[in-house]
């Protein structure tokens, strides 16, 4: 499948991430959690229902998806969702969780990343 136009991609992503009544104007600069509220588990089905929409592998066994998107090693591309149970409990015994970033995800990169991407 040929890369899709950018205009096209954004077809997509307003069908993944927008409500219908909400109107806003994507660009590459769009970020998908402080501009569209995509979070989470929302994330990871965005990233998935891209590689099936496209027929692109965006992750790999080895690395996931840390490599196509250069993450570092406490990088992340969303934040979770819910709770976080074990902070708490490893505070218990004095022990600090290691420090997660989650990194500015633009529309951008991910329409970079399709382009980019070996066929699924």
């Amino acid at each position: 499948m040929a890369a899709p136009s950018f205009d096209e991609f954004v077809a997509f992503v307003k069908e993944q991430c927008c409500n219908p009544w909400r109107k806003i104007e994507i660009t590459r600069s769009t970020r998908f959690e402080a501009d569209l509220g995509v979070t989470g588990d929302d994330g990871v089905d965005l990233l998935n229902d891209t590689e099936k929409r496209f027929q692109v592998a965006l992750s790999s066994e080895e690395h996931g998806v840390r490599q196509t998107f250069s993450l570092g090693p406490n990088e992340c591309l969303f934040h979770g969702e819910g709770f976080d149970f074990f902070g708490p409990l490893l505070a218990l015994f004095g022990r600090k969780r290691t420090p997660i970033t989650v990194r500015e995800f633009t529309v951008g990169e991910l329409y970079d990343a399709v382009c980019k991407a070996d066929p699924a």
